[in-house]
């Protein structure tokens, strides 16, 4: 939070330093509240069979004080059943410089920002932007997003007209914003112990025009982890380096997405003593998503979300083996059905119902428990949400 600080005093200083200058304000937010209940399993909803506890809500403003610079900030509420516990932080805070390059741009910002990983990530928080209240797991973990979502460092990005469509770009490198909702959602509770983030860097490119979406990113975070109780864990660092591939299609009124992720997930020390045995796990993840853009701004979708902790042990015997832990807990099979209803512009109802089996995704990873936890489980979810701008 260091940065963010520095960063926010700067944008408090860039405020003053402008104040009298011809500037272009966009202010914009959405709050949201939702509902989740689940059968056989406490992934979300806790210790309860259901929850009220998810809540959405930001506040952004965009300020140009002069041509080429733009800052922009966003304040954000997120409860998201045991899986974040509510409070308020910065979603972004960063100062950009672009320029313009024959038809397109270039440009660079610094500080506090979200990253570009597949189609979602940078907007994965935002209902009237996301696909569905829950987002794939596969590719957008919710028990992992500490580890990727928010970095503080400098983004170099651009945006080209090309095939009649737009060819936009970013590379990013620094470090990512670790919350005590990692601790809880990998090791079981904050108590035992703590991640720091050590380095995050990544590329993606898209593509888009008025019927096809292409997409391609890399990503690298690592995580150290340091217990607190010695006679639990040990210390070490997780290390993610992924692959994501993503498409789409549009097509009158039906949309095709899908979207695959492959790589590698480094484990060092936590369960062993560092070095004695690095843990080295090839996963893969993809979703299929087919949707109907019906009349009354009324969508209809069906999802299909794979995810498999090791690709050399897709349905979990190995993992069983070595653990005594049940198969199902390296494997995810997710059938999600679902509808959005934009009531008016500003206004928005989602539902969705998924029907899983297995639990690779589920909340504590490093300590799953089978006594809480069903290889064949259920969760229904509904969200009303509200949006503004001026």
């Amino acid at each position: 939070m260091k940065l963010v600080a520095n960063w926010f005093t700067s944008l408090v200083l860039l405020l003053a330093s402008f104040s009298s200058w011809s500037s272009d304000w966009q202010f914009n937010g959405f709050i949201g509240q939702g509902y989740v209940a689940a059968d056989d399993t406490q992934f979300v909803v806790g210790e309860d069979d259901s929850t009220f506890n998810i809540t959405e809500a930001a506040f952004a403003v965009s300020w140009k004080p002069i041509e080429h610079i733009r800052v922009a900030s966003a304040l954000s509420y997120r409860q998201w059943g045991s899986l974040a516990e509510g409070g308020v932080d910065f979603d972004y805070l960063f100062v950009e410089y672009s320029h313009q390059l024959g038809e397109g741009t270039l440009g660079i910002r610094g500080g506090r920002f979200k990253n570009e990983t597949g189609f979602y990530s940078s907007t994965r928080d935002v209902p009237f932007t996301r696909p569905s209240i829950m987002l794939p797991q596969s590719i957008y973990s919710d028990y992992f997003r500490d580890a990727q979502l928010h970095i503080e460092g400098a983004d170099l990005f651009g945006m080209h007209q090309i095939w009649n469509g737009a060819l936009d770009w970013h590379v990013s490198v620094g470090k990512v914003d670790v919350t005590e909702d990692l601790d809880r959602n990998v090791m079981g509770s904050e108590k035992l112990g703590t991640f720091d983030s050590e380095r995050y860097y990544s590329g993606d490119i898209e593509f888009q025009n008025d019927y096809l979406r292409l997409g391609f990113t890399y990503y690298d975070a690592e995580v150290s982890y340091l217990p607190s109780m010695d006679d639990y864990y040990f210390p070490g660092d997780i290390r993610l380096k992924n692959w994501v591939f993503s498409g789409q299609f549009r097509y009158l009124n039906f949309e095709f997405t899908a979207e695959y992720m492959t790589g590698d997930r480094l484990i060092n020390g936590l369960v062993f003593p560092p070095m004695a045995n690095e843990l080295v796990d090839s996963s893969i993840g993809y979703y299929l998503d087919l949707r109907a853009y019906l009349p009354h701004e009324v969508e209809l979708f069906v999802r299909f979300d794979k995810h498999i902790d090791d690709k050399d042990d897709a349905d979990g015997k190995e993992y069983e083996a070595t653990t005594g832990l049940p198969a199902y807990f390296a494997y995810t099979d997710d059938w999600t059905f679902g509808a959005r209803w934009f009531l008016n512009n500003d206004w928005l109802l989602a539902a969705e119902y998924h029907l899983v089996e297995g639990a690779s995704w589920v909340t504590p990873i490093v300590a799953p428990d089978p006594s809480t936890q069903s290889k064949h489980w259920s969760m229904f979810a509904l969200q009303l949400s509200y949006r503004f701008q001026w």
